[in-house]
């Protein structure tokens, strides 16, 4: 007793300061008095982890634990731990608790390799297949039955058809690669075809709903289940089997030939028959086109049939949810498409300036820009990976701009004139400007779906990541007119020519390369030692020569700038001249470079602010959008730097930089702060290190040497004393840094 009374005081000094209910606190001590002293130190081991997450949580796994021990030896416990967090932070306390509740199942099964696996297990595996599949970049969603609204693929939370594991993950492959040949087949763009016919109900003319639902899936699975076959004809081989096992399960409810006339009619494309009257040149006739004619030979046949396990490979269309995605990513689509192709043009007409007042200039430009879109967008060139440049003035059209043109081009047939319009109206092209520009002041870039992104946290009191704990959103910052960029560069006139040319040397760095068997000079030490050698009676060497070598920079850096509250008033103001004296010394080496800043509130809501993108040109759009730059929330540091280093990581630069300013320590309004932030901020950063990222954090915190070194590592960071001499100490940095 006085070994389980000292535990129960180690319980209430490891929840501090939280003052549990001492009643709860007695309840569970009571049932844990049962068990030896070792194995409920074992279980009271964990607390620390777990009680931080969630009270009632705790106190469930403090009960439930007691079960676990009869199945499983102490060693486990961190494991099941683990697992239970994992639970719960995709499905809450329900979830969790049911997890817990048949531990033989949901933890030991999984770990001898057997029965079901679930699509938390199975999404870090088959969330990078399906984007590399596609090129696009979809997500997950759980729900009964498969499904997607072509930017999110709905799937089941839970698969057990089959007692072997890798059947079953098998199964979750061919579902996902199911619903990727939906969207492919242009099934859910065919109702969002005309956009004045919302809410377009396809099945509403047949007198059996169920049966016209089932036999359009029908459909649907033959065309691609064949497309499949052609695509991926790896994962056909693997999965047929599946496939036919699932569609003999379709049980007949009544008498009559329904039910083997539908397995007949699923089991024709796996037999290798040509069923979809797929055309070389693309899905030929149209399922929605087909479905009257079989519903009428399936309506002559009597009987009905339950569908069971077959109708995870069936699925569901479910057509308002498509077309309520699709009308966003179009609406989208234009306003980043808009804004892109008018940043370019503003480019343009400001590299050629004498241009700019000759009638039909910019008219020009803008129908060979239009025509390089449309070539790079052609089915015979999508593969090709080619520099597409102006031809009158050798500026490579931005990759970003190309690829959003490309998808426009797919979904419409070309790129829509209205589109194009109020591009050039808002470059100052003369096309609609009052409306193209009022088109962008009542219609924000709103946030794409496609630009929400989900990164682990790195919880260091349990040794391991909340999964996909944060939802990143990635949006652009809306340009302001002001005259804060020109007032910079006014303030900043001497200094910034010094560190034009200074930039301007950089561009590229000579150096001599010595005992070359070809050269542009002898190297007379080489010679020397040769002629000394062959006196010696030895063979001299042919490497007699010296060579100018001139190396080209290959960089690519992203500077994250903190837009947290914190850096309210003077602080904000030099952050945003460090950025315009960078980009104008960057303008003059050459390197690839890329702005974002960085807030947020909670881990729901972690916030990326486009400024520029890496391949956006500098102009006065982006320029716009530094002067925007405003203090805005918290200072959540890990999911930025994750996905910026997956940015730097698609580069082609040889040398990849993630440059941090920021004013403090990392926090949020959550329990993201203290120890636990500076170690998820610092296992970010370790993570970036690993696939070849060099981070480098300038900061203005007094107290930053207390938490930097440990989070960036020693000589990874400077601390700016004087906020005023922060953008010239800055970009002297970065020329450190890079020469």
């Amino acid at each position: 007793m006085i070994e389980l009374r000292k535990q129960k005081e180690r319980f209430y000094a490891s929840v501090l300061p939280a003052r549990p209910n001492e009643w709860e606190v007695d309840e569970v001590f009571e049932q844990l008095a049962g068990l030896p002293g070792e194995l409920r130190e074992v279980l009271l081991s964990q607390v620390g982890i777990i009680w931080p997450v969630s009270h009632s949580l705790c106190f469930a796994y403090l009960t439930e634990g007691m079960s676990a021990l009869r199945l499983f030896s102490g060693e486990l416990i961190p494991e099941w731990v683990r697992h239970i967090l994992g639970v719960y932070e995709k499905k809450g306390l329900v979830g969790a608790r049911a997890f817990m509740a048949d531990i033989d199942k949901n933890f030991l099964g999984p770990m001898r390799g057997e029965a079901g696996v679930g699509l938390t297990e199975v999404s870090s595996i088959l969330l990078p297949y399906i984007r590399g599949v596609s090129g696009l970049h979809l997500h997950f969603d759980s729900a009964v039955t498969p499904g997607t609204d072509t930017r999110t693929i709905y799937l089941p939370e839970y698969i057990d058809q089959f007692p072997e594991r890798d059947k079953n993950v098998m199964l979750y492959k061919v579902i996902v690669s199911l619903q990727w040949g939906q969207m492919v087949s242009g099934i859910y763009k065919e109702l969002a075809a005309d956009m004045g016919c919302a809410g377009r109900d396809p099945l509403k003319l047949f007198p059996d709903r169920k049966l016209a639902e089932d036999l359009l899936a029908a459909l649907q699975f033959r065309k691609v289940y064949q497309f499949l076959a052609a695509e991926l004809p790896g994962l056909i081989r693997q999965g047929r089997e599946l496939c036919a096992q699932l569609i003999q399960k379709i049980a007949p409810q009544t008498s009559g030939k329904r039910c083997s006339a539908l397995q007949d009619f699923l089991l024709q494309p796996i037999a290798g028959q040509n069923v979809n009257r797929l055309q070389t040149t693309g899905w030929g006739t149209s399922s929605l086109d087909l479905l009257p004619e079989v519903y009428a030979d399936f309506s002559k046949l009597g009987g009905s049939y339950q569908l069971g396990p077959a109708g995870l490979l069936l699925g569901e269309l479910n057509f308002p949810r498509a077309e309520k995605a699709i009308r966003l990513r179009r609406k989208e689509e234009k306003t980043q498409f808009m804004a892109m192709l008018a940043d370019f043009l503003g480019a343009k007409k400001k590299k050629r300036p004498d241009s700019v007042n000759q009638e039909g200039t910019m008219e020009a430009s803008l129908a060979n820009v239009l025509i390089l879109l449309q070539q790079a967008s052609a089915p015979d060139r999508a593969e090709e990976k080619q520099q597409i440049l102006l031809d009158n003035d050798g500026m490579q059209i931005p990759e970003a701009l190309v690829a959003l043109a490309k998808n426009i081009i797919s979904d419409f047939g070309s790129l829509p004139q209205a589109y194009v319009q109020a591009a050039a109206g808002i470059a100052g092209g003369g096309f609609h400007s009052r409306e193209s520009e009022a088109s962008l002041e009542t219609t924000p870039a709103p946030l794409p779906t496609d630009k929400t992104y989900s990164y682990d946290e790195w919880d260091f009191r349990r040794g391991g990541y909340r999964a996909d704990w944060c939802t990143l959103e990635e949006k652009s910052l809306s340009p302001v007119r002001s005259g804060f960029v020109a007032a910079t560069l006014g303030k900043y006139g001497s200094p910034l020519k010094k560190l034009r040319r200074q930039f301007e040397m950089l561009r590229t760095t000579d150096r001599v390369v010595r005992r070359q068997r070809e050269g542009d000079d002898i190297d007379l030490d080489a010679l020397i030692e040769a002629l000394g050698d062959y006196r010696a009676g030895f063979i001299p060497s042919d490497r007699l020569f010296t060579r100018l070598l001139r190396d080209e920079r290959n960089i690519t850096a992203m500077f994250l700038v903190d837009m947290s509250s914190s850096t309210e008033g003077w602080v904000s103001v030099a952050l945003k001249e460090t950025l315009v004296l960078l980009a104008e010394a960057l303008e003059m080496v050459g390197d690839q470079y890329g702005i974002y800043g960085f807030s947020g509130m909670r881990r729901s809501r972690s916030e990326l602010f486009h400024i520029k993108h890496p391949e956006e040109p500098y102009g006065s759009v982006v320029q716009q959008r530094i002067a925007a730059i405003a203090p805005k929330d918290y200072t959540r540091m890990g999911p930025p730097i994750r996905h910026l280093t997956q940015k730097l990581l698609a580069s082609q630069g040889k040398i990849r930089l993630l440059i941090v300013v920021s004013d403090g320590k990392p926090e949020d309004y959550d329990d993201y702060k203290g120890q636990y932030a500076i170690e998820d901020t610092r296992k970010a950063l370790l993570e970036a290190k690993g696939v070849g990222v060099h981070p480098f954090c300038i900061t203005i915190d007094k107290s930053a040497h207390e938490y930097l070194a440990h989070m960036f590592g020693r000589r990874n960071y400077i601390f700016v004393n004087d906020v005023n001499s922060l953008p010239v100490k800055m970009v002297h940095m970065y020329r450190l840094l890079t020469s």
